[in-house]
């Protein structure tokens, strides 16, 4: 099978699960045809190292990183433009628009975080998103990454450990 075929499969098998997985954090579906298609642009930057046993949890760690990225981005856009209304306003600002300003505060922490986060340990990280954020068993995280659940039970508890000690004061400032 030639690369362009494997990734043809690749897609048909995998393009709802990116679809659902980024929707499920998005809840905007063009958004999510917009990162589905980037997820899989990517992908067919490494059409000749394509490993099928390890394609569908890199699709998901990679979607969403967009999605992360995207959130990080629309938040500094919506910062930029409260401080202009702000300016306009006399400086009141609607009980909407600091509700907002606040999900996009912590969007950017849990951006932080996890950047961060990933930067400290890969592994860790993939299991962490896989587990807590997309609610895949920790059985089948296991039985994919072929290590015991003890050991991603171990990923897990030193990963909350490590994001709690570095970034415990800044979350509770928000």
């Amino acid at each position: 099978m030639n690369t362009e075929e494997k990734f043809l499969e690749i897609y048909g098998r995998y393009r709802n699960l990116v679809l659902k997985v980024v929707f499920d954090m998005t809840k905007d579906y063009h958004l999510s045809q917009d990162i589905c298609q980037e997820t899989f642009m990517r992908l067919y930057g490494y059409e000749d190292d394509i490993i099928m046993d390890r394609v569908k949890h890199w699709l998901v760690v990679v979607a969403s990183n967009l999605v992360y990225d995207h959130w990080k981005k629309s938040s500094s856009r919506k910062e930029i433009l409260s401080e202009n209304l702000q300016g306009e306003s006399g400086g009141m600002e609607e009980p909407a628009a600091c509700a907002e300003l606040e999900r996009a505060e912590y969007r950017r922490l849990c951006s932080n975080v996890l950047k961060a986060l990933r930067e400290k340990n890969e592994v860790w990280y993939e299991v962490l998103i896989l587990a807590e954020y997309l609610g895949v068993p920790r059985k089948v995280i296991a039985l994919e990454r072929g290590v015991s659940l003890s050991t991603i039970d171990s990923y897990l508890r030193k990963s909350k450990k490590w994001m709690k000690s570095n970034f415990q004061e800044e979350y509770e400032e928000l």
